[in-house]
């Protein structure tokens, strides 16, 4: 059967669609009427699912396409806001998946222009999602870096919150941190939990994944038990952390992250739907 060819168009961080669309249909991917000037652009690659044909165009902020004069934008990670991410499922969440692979790769492929061994150009390959040195023949492939995101509890069912440094205004969220070279997920949870707030947990448990194109992250999501230490923040990461209740919640992420979604989880456990300090 032959396939259908969609269209996915970013620039600078955005999902461009046209003034007649949504960006519901542009999740889903869209078919530009100038769709034969975007195949000419060496910004545009191509890669294949099980239905469809994918072609994406992906631009940087002084790029400028006649074409695309017209058309709306959203941010990418206002678009995963909006549509409650770590919620959906079936059709729905094939549809997003889809998208964020789009997304993810076509930054990775910005990112990869030049072999990492040599220094040659790279070029498409094929038969995979892939880039290939010209010279040397080395392939690389779309990079995923892991991170955990914890929601430790201590005997009173309270929340553990931190508020980083690269926060703007006074949000908290959950204890986070990237995997290093060498260890388990579990052991990743344990040091970026001592290290950044100075506590220990135990009764570490797996909840959900979500991808994090922010850049080319997926997050792992966990739950934990306090099991002892206090708190101490490393004061360069991390400048505050608390324990808090459904009665004391500081500005908390917007919904779509998997952040709020483990915040929230804790919540409904509590019978707590809001509204309330912070929750949003």
């Amino acid at each position: 059967m032959d396939k259908n060819e969609v269209w996915y168009v970013f620039k600078d961080g955005n999902l461009l669609f046209p003034q007649n669309s949504d960006y519901g249909a542009a999740i889903r991917g869209i078919v530009p009427k100038s769709a034969e000037v975007f195949i000419n652009l060496e910004e545009h690659f191509i890669f294949y699912d099980e239905r469809d044909v994918c072609h994406v165009l992906y631009l940087e902020a002084d790029r400028l396409v006649p074409e695309l004069n017209n058309w709306q934008s959203i941010p990418f990670r206002t678009l995963l806001g909006s549509l409650n991410a770590p919620h959906l499922e079936g059709n729905e969440w094939q549809a997003l998946s889809r998208c964020l692979r789009a997304f993810h790769t076509a930054q990775w492929r910005q990112a990869s222009r030049f072999c990492g061994s040599c220094g040659a150009p790279q070029v498409d390959v094929m038969d995979e999602l892939a880039r290939q040195c010209s010279r040397c023949g080395r392939r690389e492939y779309p990079r995923i870096a892991p991170a955990v995101i914890v929601a430790i509890t201590d005997e009173a069912d309270r929340l553990l919150l931190a508020h980083n440094s690269k926060f703007k205004h006074n949000m908290y969220a959950l204890v986070a941190g990237f995997v290093e070279a060498g260890e388990r997920l579990e052991d990743t949870v344990h040091r970026e939990i001592r290290e950044e707030v100075g506590v220990a947990v135990d009764s570490v448990t797996y909840v959900a994944s979500q991808p994090w194109p922010f850049p080319a992250s997926l997050m792992l999501a966990f739950e934990a038990k306090y099991a002892g230490g206090t708190l101490c923040c490393d004061g360069r990461e991390i400048i505050d952390a608390r324990w808090v209740t459904p009665d004391t919640l500081p500005e908390l992420p917007g919904s779509g992250s998997i952040s709020r979604f483990l915040i929230d989880r804790w919540l409904s456990r509590q019978g707590y739907t809001g509204p309330g300090p912070g929750y949003r």
